[in-house]
């Protein structure tokens, strides 16, 4: 037996111990979930997906996406330099452009007939129509952060958010915070400023008065349950409709929102079975809601929600 057949056998192997896993949740785990996301505009039940969605195998590694027009999105994958687009209707992929060599790609964020890639490693490439390796400008960004995972179009303001996973800076006095920039598109520059600073014991103090769980694990002196959150960000999108920031952190299954100013107004804890690794998030026109899982090993995952009108 061949090492690629038998890497073949082991990732198909796990695809379908993963669905299984999935189905076996069902709609019993969706009612485990709490339904916190609701507001005087509208709010999301992550009870009850519209659907879920199995990825092909060259998605396994889907790491950003954002939404194009009829039903279809743009992926990229944390391995390849490929512009993946799925349509969510055939549920398959239906077109692809290689832009450049494989490398560690997180974001993408769409603006007209250019597509913005965000490399880990703070490379923002720049890709024209018609969106192959002939139209592409890379621009290292000043960020002193090692591992870029997150970006979008923020419509309003005309500018790119990007979100590092690390924190801010070197020493414990930054161990909880994480920053969010943003790159005015009229200038092709990032603002050195942050737009502003996320301090997770804030969003830990939020869940505690709101009464909203938060991941939990073991403390090794006491033997208490005691908070797990570190929340590092693993993408971002902005809200067509309410104009706020929701932002994903993959590490603990838990996803924030803010405001552009960086107030919180809410946060959840995302089932894990579900939500096993969401790594990509993007909003339709009309509100609507998709996060993608990374496969890990097993298959990956795409998830709709609808944005309900009260």
């Amino acid at each position: 037996m061949s090492k690629q057949f038998y890497f073949s056998f082991i990732i198909a192997a796990l695809s379908f111990i993963t669905v299984k896993r999935i189905q076996k949740a069902g709609v019993e785990h969706f009612y485990l979930l709490e339904t916190l996301f609701q507001k005087e505009d509208g709010w999301f039940n992550f009870k009850k997906p519209d659907f879920i969605l199995n990825l092909p195998f060259e998605l396994r590694e889907i790491s950003g996406i954002t939404k194009l027009e009829d039903g279809e999105i743009a992926c990229v994958q944390d391995e390849n330099g490929i512009i993946f687009v799925y349509d969510l209707e055939l549920d398959s992929i239906i077109r692809q452009f290689q832009f450049g060599k494989n490398g560690d790609y997180e974001g993408i964020a769409r603006v007209d007939s250019t597509f913005y890639i965000l490399r880990s490693d703070a490379t923002l490439i720049e890709i024209n129509s018609p969106w192959d390796s002939t139209n592409v400008i890379e621009t290292k960004l000043n960020i002193p952060n090692l591992d870029n995972e997150g970006l979008c179009y923020d419509q309003r303001s005309n500018r790119l958010l990007l979100a590092p996973k690390s924190k801010t800076g070197k020493g414990p006095e930054y161990k909880d915070s994480r920053a969010i920039f943003s790159i005015d598109l009229a200038t092709k520059k990032l603002d050195a400023k942050p737009l502003f600073v996320i301090n997770v014991p804030e969003i830990e103090a939020f869940a505690n008065e709101k009464g909203i769980p938060l991941p939990q694990k073991v403390s090794k002196l006491t033997a208490d349950s005691i908070s797990a959150l570190k929340f590092m960000p693993s993408e971002l999108a902005v809200h067509p409709k309410t104009d706020e920031i929701y932002i994903l952190s993959a590490v603990d299954h838990t996803m924030a929102v803010f405001t552009k100013t960086g107030e919180l107004i809410n946060f959840i804890c995302l089932d894990d079975v579900i939500f096993n690794k969401p790594e990509g998030i993007t909003f339709l026109e009309n509100g609507d809601l998709i996060i993608t899982n990374e496969g890990q090993m097993g298959v990956p995952t795409l998830l709709k929600f609808q944005w309900l009108k009260l």
